[in-house]
């Protein structure tokens, strides 16, 4: 038997976590594999993906305008390659499916039709609200289990994904740097927020996806790159990323345990970005505040909303009025600092229901 975890390239605030999660997992011993969506799709339907993409990117209003418009993509799949991943489901006895991405419920619910015996699902949210993919299929789910890693009524993060085992980095280690990015995609207004940054005297480490943004990019900026030509669907690793040097080449590496950017953020005063569920995990366990841009959709927005009010992150505008206060950063650090106790590992509490699972009788 073993734990799928179904995740979406598309989003790599999903995709990113899970392959954290599916490395704890292999850690305890726990028989794992990630199988990600678009392995799914025809040709053609990919093409479309990497289209909007750079249109996405291009133009956030267009991107933010698309989401509220999400469509089931099962009209969308190869036919023959979903035959093929339930024939490898059934021939390996999956018993367990965790779904990261809303489009996989069409495909679950036929794997459930057909296996050998029961199925145990959960919906694993990132965000502290409903995504618009699994709101298509909100009636469909609600017999599955859900667990959430941020409880917005509650304003608590009752279960999380750790990244690595290390403890956060001291503040007074910090470089006083921000880490500005634009998620899996390089969505949102970070890239021209940075730039504002930098023209007023901070230093900002940017994550770029295109070797065109560095022109744009004025001094007191580090530019960073995730491989543009990475995709999830072909690789089944990290992101290749890499700092860009002076004569424009990237060396690009790639972590085991997680990803590289996580590494910069545990090293920086705050992160300056929008809000995914992913971004939020790693502003968690870094304990790394975030400067909070514009939603990508309403779950971002509750997400911001959640930040602020528990005292993780802060507005762009109220850093600027407390005259971008270090200090004010730092008492988020350690308001995030307190956080991470009592928050339930996900990967100890799958690992052990895996195990009792096996056991017969």
């Amino acid at each position: 038997m073993a734990i799928v975890l179904l995740t979406s390239g598309a989003t790599l605030g999903t995709h990113v976590p899970a392959l954290i999660l599916a490395g704890r997992l292999r850690a305890l011993g726990i028989e794992v594999r990630v199988d990600v969506f678009e392995r799914l799709l025809r040709a053609d339907e990919l093409d479309r993906l990497r289209t909007a993409k750079r249109a996405f990117r291009d133009n956030f209003k267009l991107a933010v305008a698309a989401q509220r418009m999400v469509r089931d993509q099962a009209p969308a799949l190869d036919e023959t390659a979903v035959d093929a991943l339930l024939d490898r489901w059934r021939a390996a006895d999956v018993d367990q499916l965790v779904i990261f991405s809303g489009f996989w419920v069409p495909v679950v619910e036929r794997y459930e039709a057909t296996a050998a015996g029961p199925t145990r699902v959960d919906i694993c949210h990132l965000d502290a609200a409903s995504t618009a993919s699994f709101n298509l299929f909100r009636s469909r789910t609600e017999h599955y289990r859900h667990v959430w890693m941020f409880d917005a009524e509650r304003g608590t993060a009752p279960t999380s994904i750790r990244v690595g085992d290390e403890e956060p980095v001291p503040w007074a280690r910090r470089e006083h740097r921000l880490l500005a990015h634009g998620g899996g995609w390089g969505l949102g207004t970070y890239r021209s927020r940075a730039a504002d940054l930098a023209r007023a005297g901070l230093l900002v480490d940017v994550v770029t996806h295109d070797p065109a943004d560095v022109a744009d990019l004025p001094p007191g900026c580090r530019a960073f790159m995730i491989d543009p030509g990475w995709e999830a669907w072909q690789d089944g690793g990290f992101p290749p990323f890499g700092e860009i040097l002076a004569d424009g080449t990237v060396r690009y590496r790639r972590g085991h345990a997680h990803h590289d950017s996580f590494d910069l953020a545990r090293h920086r005063v705050a992160m300056l970005c929008k809000t995914g569920g992913g971004t939020l995990i790693d502003s968690l366990w870094s304990a790394t505040p975030i400067v909070l841009l514009a939603p990508f959709g309403a779950h971002e927005q509750v997400n911001a909303d959640l930040w602020r009010r528990l005292g993780y992150g802060v507005t762009e505008q109220e850093w600027r009025d407390s005259g971008y206060s270090l200090d004010l950063l730092e008492s988020l650090h350690r308001n995030l600092l307190t956080a991470r106790a009592g928050t339930t590992d996900y990967a100890a509490e799958l690992a052990a229901r895996a195990t009792q699972a096996e056991v017969p009788g």
